[in-house]
């Protein structure tokens, strides 16, 4: 396949990519004062001193993505091995358990410590870790690109003839490493084969001859894929890879510290007899047998992600239905009020029969974050907030809109803003709680989503506090999501969405917040830049976004988010 000639921003904003001159950047980059990635792939192949004039046909050459030559893929090799350990415990502080939950973290550094851990795998965990590191080796190659050359080299090494757990972990790897490059199709490819593969192996239900260790894994990782099934779907439009009932009699996982501290016997990947070490670590096989679920996060996350299922069909039939009716919307909405209701009692529900220790306070924010677990906590609340928007978000325009049933259109939005705010909320201190700041990038989305939420009151709120609350809240949203940035390319993407958000209160300020398959693709499409939102369907260049543009003033773009908490 011919190499991309085109760099990341413009192949995001949909334009032709014309280099400024006889090297990168290209133009609309250069233009912009933005890093393109044309550049930066020619100084992470090149060290200093080896490239002086690079030609057009060099740099194309070297293009960014998956379609690299295989010479340029041989050459790349790991890191040296105290930097690998180094590597594996960055993706396990801050990807791990947040994008998936695929392996036990006591056994892979084993692995990565006995050399035993597959080359693909390592490849990939370093192709989303390598971001992060503050090593020499990476000193001069812009975070948003040092994973490049690792994702192409687990592509390279991936066997897709070898149907197996190492498989399926590879895959889901390598889906999340495109899907943070702004490269959705190749996401679902990955997750596609991750999903078939686990299906052929029977994965949570395969327990000849595995040890409860090896059990428990197998299922997280099913559950995981059924949790990125969801997303990966509904983002697509495309049916799902697994069937909703596989999952019925499926246990949900263990509780992490109990899972954290079960061993294997030998250094090996797996038992030698099939059972977990017995030496004291390993908890009781009573404790195991009683599957201690309601208190693991994962198993919150599973039952979240089931309302949001049925969160994801109400919104796709309330567009549908705008579309085919547009004049008798606010009909459409009501038809659908007992539905809202079940699905508002089912986040109501979840929340209720949490244990004491999972509820949203500080101190068991403070608690996880002592277990290592505080950036898991808050992806559970990042999930349960943003569900909430979804569910209520079609209210904000019937609430600004129609007079006629102005009470419950009220109520509704409201709920709305809440789970918005309670969303902000909970990023604001989990940044400015030690062990609890999260980078994954799926913050940029749901800060997005949330974000608007605060822009409905700017445009249509009359209360002044709430205005300056709103106000501020963007101004925070705004530092978390430049300091994303700095780490993921799919942030330029969550930067465009916004801004064509932006220009459609401006432009469209009537029906901006209405229901329609324009709104459907800007909730759930969280990979793919949506473009204006206007009849012609034209897409909107993906201009870089300010504060300074709703009239705030100032600059931002150097502020930590701890530095406004």
């Amino acid at each position: 396949m011919r190499p991309s000639t085109a760099c990341l921003a413009c192949r995001n904003r949909r334009r032709k990519c014309e280099l400024a001159g006889p090297e990168p950047p290209c133009a609309w980059c250069k233009e912009r004062g933005l890093p393109c990635s044309l550049a930066e792939d020619v100084k992470l192949y090149h060290p200093k001193g080896q490239l002086s004039q690079p030609s057009l046909d060099s740099s194309l050459a070297r293009s960014v993505g998956p379609h690299r030559d295989q010479t340029t893929t041989d050459a790349v090799q790991l890191p040296s091995a105290a930097l690998c350990i180094e590597l594996v415990e960055l993706y396990f502080k801050y990807i791990h358990d947040l994008f998936h939950s695929l392996f036990h973290r006591p056994s892979v550094l084993e692995d990565v410590a006995d050399g035993s851990m597959p080359e693909v795998l390592l490849f990939a965990i370093i192709s989303l870790s390598a971001r992060f590191s503050n090593d020499a080796l990476f000193s001069d190659i812009d975070p948003r690109v040092r994973g490049r050359p690792y994702g192409a080299k687990a592509q390279s090494l991936l066997n897709l003839r070898d149907v197996s757990l190492t498989t399926v972990q590879a895959c889901v790897l390598l889906g999340a490493f495109y899907v943070t490059e702004g490269e959705p199709a190749t996401e679902a490819v990955y997750y596609s084969i991750a999903s078939r593969n686990a299906l052929l192996l029977d994965l949570p239900h395969n327990a000849d001859r595995l040890s409860p260790l090896d059990q428990e894994i197998n299922r997280r990782v099913w559950w995981s894929l059924c949790m990125i099934d969801v997303w990966s779907s509904n983002g697509l439009r495309l049916p799902r890879n697994l069937p909703p009932n596989n999952s019925d009699d499926v246990p949900y996982p263990i509780e992490e510290t109990i899972f954290l501290r079960m061993r294997r016997r030998g250094r090996g990947r797996d038992d030698d007899d099939g059972h977990d070490d017995p030496r004291g670590s390993s908890p009781p096989s009573t404790l195991i047998g009683g599957r201690n679920c309601s208190s693991s996060l994962l198993t919150q996350m599973v039952k979240l992600n089931a309302i949001l299922v049925q969160i994801s069909l109400l919104n796709q039939s309330a567009a549908a239905a705008a579309a085919a009716s547009p004049r008798f919307q606010h009909n459409i909405i009501l038809n659908q009020q007992d539905t809202v209701d079940e699905l508002s009692n089912a986040l109501d529900k979840w929340y209720e029969d949490l244990p004491p220790e999972l509820r949203d306070t500080q101190a068991n924010l403070d608690h996880y974050a002592a277990l290592g677990l505080g950036p898991m906590f808050v992806a559970v609340y990042l999930g349960y907030y943003h569900y909430g928007v979804l569910l209520f978000y079609q209210y904000l325009h019937a609430d600004s809109h129609d007079d006629e049933h102005p009470s419950a259109y009220y109520r509704y939005a409201l709920r709305c803003k809440e789970y918005a705010i309670g969303l902000c909320e909970i990023l604001y201190r989990a940044y400015s709680t030690p062990g609890c700041d999260v980078y994954y990038t799926m913050v940029g989305h749901v800060l997005v989503i949330a974000s608007t939420t605060q822009l409905h009151i700017l445009l249509f709120d009359s209360d002044e506090s709430q205005i300056r609350a709103a106000r501020r809240r963007l101004e925070k949203n705004f530092s978390i999501l430049t300091r994303l940035q700095a780490y993921w390319p799919s942030l330029d993407v969550c930067y465009g969405r916004f801004g064509d958000f932006h220009r459609a209160c401006l432009k469209y300020k009537e029906t901006s917040f209405q229901m329609d398959k324009w709104m459907l693709r800007f909730l759930f499409d969280f990979a793919k830049p949506i473009g204006e939102r206007n009849p012609a369907g034209a897409l909107a260049e993906l201009v870089p976004w300010s504060t300074r543009d709703l009239g705030f003033g100032g600059n931002l773009q150097d502020a930590s988010p701890e530095s406004l908490f």
